[in-house]
C-alpha cells in the first residue's frame, strides 16, 4: 500500500530533524540560476542542493584565501543587487557551519555568498570548476601495525581451520 503524502512529510521532516538539516531560503539573481544549472551540467550533477553542498565544501576546506581568489569581485558588486529567484538549499549540521564560516570571512548572507559561490566558479570554465563539484575521494591508508595485526589473526585463522579434506576413493 502506497504512503499517503501526510506520511511521506512526517517521514521526510523526521529525517531532516535527525540528520539536523537546516532549510535554507534563497534568494539570487535571474542569471544565477542558469549559471548553477551550467555548472551541474559540466558536472553531471543532477540535484542544485549537491551543486551548493559540494562548493560551500570545497572552499570552506581551501580557507578564506580560496573564497577571496574565486569569488571576491562577485562579493563586492552584488551586494545591493535585487535578488528575486527562489532558490532552496537543505543543509546538514556541517554544511550550515561551513556556510556560516564563509559568509563570515565575506561579511556576506547567505544569499550573497551562494551566489558569489555559483557566478566565481562558473567564470572559471568546465576545466576549473570541477575541482569544485567533484564529491570528496578519502584516501585510505592501513597503518603498518594494523597491517600486521591483520596478518596475524589471518594466519591464526588459516592455522585454526583444518582446510579442505582431501576424500579417497574407495577400493
Amino acid at each position: 500500500m502506497a504512503m499517503s503524502q501526510q506520511a511521506r512529510d512526517e517521514k521526510r521532516r523526521a529525517k531532516a530533524e535527525r540528520l539536523q538539516e537546516e532549510d535554507l531560503r534563497l534568494k539570487v539573481r535571474p542569471g544565477t540560476k542558469q549559471a548553477l544549472l551550467e555548472l551541474m551540467e559540466w558536472a553531471g550533477i543532477e540535484e542544485q542542493g549537491e551543486a551548493m553542498t559540494l562548493m560551500i565544501h570545497h572552499i570552506e576546506a581551501l580557507g578564506h584565501h580560496a573564497l577571496f581568489r574565486i569569488a571576491r569581485h562577485e562579493i563586492e558588486d552584488h551586494r545591493s543587487v535585487a535578488r528575486t529567484e527562489p532558490m532552496r538549499l537543505s543543509a546538514r549540521q556541517r554544511t550550515g557551519q561551513h556556510l556560516r564560516a564563509i559568509c563570515g570571512w565575506a561579511d556576506a548572507t547567505y544569499s550573497q555568498m551562494i551566489e558569489a559561490l555559483i557566478h566565481g566558479i562558473h567564470a572559471l570554465g568546465p576545466l576549473q570548476a570541477a575541482k569544485f563539484l567533484t564529491p570528496p575521494r578519502h584516501e585510505i591508508s592501513i597503518s603498518p601495525r594494523l597491517a600486521l595485526a591483520f596478518d596475524r589473526k589471518s594466519m591464526l585463522m588459516i592455522q585454526q581451520d583444518p582446510g579442505d579434506e582431501v576424500l579417497k576413493p574407495s577400493s
